[in-house]
């Protein structure tokens, strides 16, 4: 129950670093218009740690913790805006297990991923998830300009690996901006890893993850 609270908090902070920063994107990078994986270049990263390998857009690089911070303290402005992205940012650091983060100047996309103590997660538990996830959200909704909507929430499990993922479309109204979050909660091989990708617009980002390798 303890780890799924912690999930819960890593999936209810919302980075806003992308919809402050950036107010349209004029060219979109390559890798979010293919449809094919083989055609994209990219690289394999190894998590020595954890012995995963993960395959993402060559424009990803790898940022270690201080790294990243003196990243967002570089991009965002806005002193609330700062403080919400930290916050995420310590949510990610201090959940139990290795963290890794990676960024993409092309299109301003962080891409972070938690191992974690091997969680099998059932549709039951994937429904208590989004549930809590939303109230969450309103609750930010009434404390800042960000409206969230759903793009979709769905749960796989075929014997041997579980998966959650669920998109959602964070929008300021009054500056006109907005942001998508994909998240990924995947639980095979006795491994278990929480996914989050923030982006200016929403992207297929599943066959990256079906040559991910646990």
């Amino acid at each position: 129950m303890v780890l799924r609270k912690s999930i819960v908090t890593f999936l209810c902070i919302i980075c806003i670093l992308f919809a402050s920063c950036i107010e349209v994107v004029k060219e979109i990078s390559n890798w979010t218009q293919s449809e094919d994986i083989n055609n994209i270049e990219g690289n394999t990263h190894y998590l020595g740690d954890d012995g995963i390998k993960l395959f993402l857009p060559s424009s990803f690089k790898q940022y270690t913790s201080v790294e990243y911070i003196s990243l967002i303290d570089s991009l965002i402005t806005d002193n609330k805006e700062l403080e919400i992205e930290r916050a995420r940012f310590r949510n990610i650091r201090e959940m139990e297990g290795n963290h890794y983060i990676f960024f993409d100047h092309s299109i301003s996309a962080t891409y972070t991923i938690n191992v974690l103590p091997h969680t099998p997660i059932s549709r039951q538990d994937a429904k208590y998830l989004l549930g809590i996830i939303r109230q969450n959200q309103e609750e930010l909704s009434n404390k800042t300009d960000l409206g969230y909507t759903k793009i979709t929430a769905k749960h796989n499990d075929n014997g041997r690996t579980q998966v959650f993922k669920a998109i959602f479309k964070i929008e300021n109204q009054k500056l006109n901006q907005q942001a998508f979050q994909h998240a990924y909660f995947i639980s095979s091989k006795q491994k278990t890893v929480l996914i989050n990708l923030m982006a200016p617009f929403e992207v297929n980002f599943d066959p990256f993850l079906e040559k991910m390798k646990l």
